[in-house]
């Protein structure tokens, strides 16, 4: 979805500045969304857990006190 996207906006923008200016305004449209798709939260971890292996998530709230990370 990114590559078509990209794709997409850079053609648009090759013809927005060759003087259409509709193109210009996907070309927005299109870097705006692709911008707004990267705003998600972020990866912390991302691998396999092998047969056999564990993995566990904790999750705390930040404002509650509690056992610093540091444990």
């Amino acid at each position: 979805m990114d590559r078509l996207l990209r794709a997409l906006a850079t053609r648009s923008l090759k013809r927005g500045l060759a003087g259409e200016p509709i193109w210009l305004a996907v070309a927005v449209g299109v870097w705006l969304v692709r911008r707004a798709r990267r705003a998600g939260p972020e990866v912390i971890w991302e691998g396999r857990v092998a047969p056999g292996q564990r993995l566990v998530v904790t999750t705390t709230d930040p404002a509650s006190p509690g056992r610093s990370a540091q444990g």
